[in-house]
């Protein structure tokens, strides 16, 4: 049985996508400056928004009983598939391609390679989320979130992208939100008595291993 059947597994996942989530959107609801902790926290929102996408591909299946979990999916499906996009050209791995694109559009970067200070590590991080967040485009290179490329020293750039971050954020939280509720209903009760002092009983006699895709 695959996490896209079962509801407590459902449920489990979405617990995690949600607590991180929350964590997040605290986070930038605390204004940061554009700095290094600000451009950590963003690599940490678009992973986890990342993985919500991931997540809804795998639970399509209650769709059918459960339409309304579709619904607070799309009305943000575009911002998470941005979201996915830059997680797995930087922050999941870092892409060649992307590096040289942003060597491109950022010379200063041959400079800053080259230092060790801490406000070249930051500017080096910032440029290249940024080339990430410009190359976003269609085959016509028109922008496919934003209207205009990203410069994200350019204070109205930023402010645009950091609310665009809260939205995609709490975006998530809703289709969570509505994901955790449906699933609920369909999990088993807790539980009790003899049942709970069996599952004690088999859970002293776990054994570990590495666990790969397939399970086996």
């Amino acid at each position: 049985m695959g996490i896209s059947d079962d509801p407590l597994h459902i449920c489990a996942a979405a617990r995690l996508a949600q607590a991180d989530l929350i964590e997040v959107d605290r986070q930038l609801s605390a204004k940061h400056n554009l700095d290094g902790q600000w451009v950590l926290l963003v690599k940490l929102a678009l992973v986890s928004v990342a993985n919500l996408d991931d997540l809804e591909k795998a639970v399509r299946p209650i769709y059918v009983r459960h339409p309304g979990v579709s619904v607070e999916y799309k009305k943000f499906a575009k911002h998470f598939g941005f979201a996915k996009y830059v997680r797995n050209i930087l922050v999941g791995h870092t892409n060649e391609h992307l590096i040289a694109k942003s060597i491109e559009w950022k010379p200063e970067l041959r400079s800053l390679l080259l230092e060790s200070r801490p406000d070249a590590a930051f500017l080096t991080n910032l440029f290249i989320l940024e080339t990430a967040i410009n190359t976003y485009v269609d085959q016509a290179e028109k922008h496919l979130i934003f209207d205009s490329e990203t410069d994200l020293v350019y204070p109205p750039d930023w402010h645009r992208f950091l609310t665009f971050l809260e939205q995609v954020v709490r975006g998530g939280l809703g289709f969570l939100g509505a994901l955790i509720e449906a699933v609920q209903a369909e999990i088993p009760p807790s539980p009790h008595g003899d049942e709970l002092k069996k599952l004690y009983e088999a859970a002293g006699q776990t054994t570990f291993r590495r666990i790969t895709k397939t399970g086996k």
